[in-house]
């Protein structure tokens, strides 16, 4: 659960909540007037959502996705061992 603080408490204890969240991975809700403003949140989360919004924002990587969820509800699978082997192959006809 994230901590929610008001902007002036975090102005003052800026330092303290951003060692909470980049230590203790602790979330920081900064409000302004009782309503949510910012989120402060450790550094490899904001870095996965930015990740995630690029990919939700691409067609084609969607499609990509969504055809092989399709193929995985269907048992079209590879074993990665079958796979590695049809790549080793390949290369060697080269």
């Amino acid at each position: 659960m994230a901590k929610t603080v008001p902007v002036r408490e975090f102005r003052t204890r800026l330092s303290e909540l951003l060692g909470d969240v980049a230590d203790r991975r602790d979330h920081v809700l900064v409000t302004r007037n009782g309503k949510p403003a910012a989120a402060l949140v450790p550094i490899d989360e904001y870095e996965a959502l930015e990740e995630t919004a690029e990919i939700l924002s691409d067609s084609a990587t969607l499609a990509a996705i969504e055809a092989g969820l399709a193929e995985f509800a269907r048992e079209e699978t590879v074993a990665l061992a079958d796979l590695r082997h049809e790549l080793a192959q390949r290369r060697a006809t080269r």
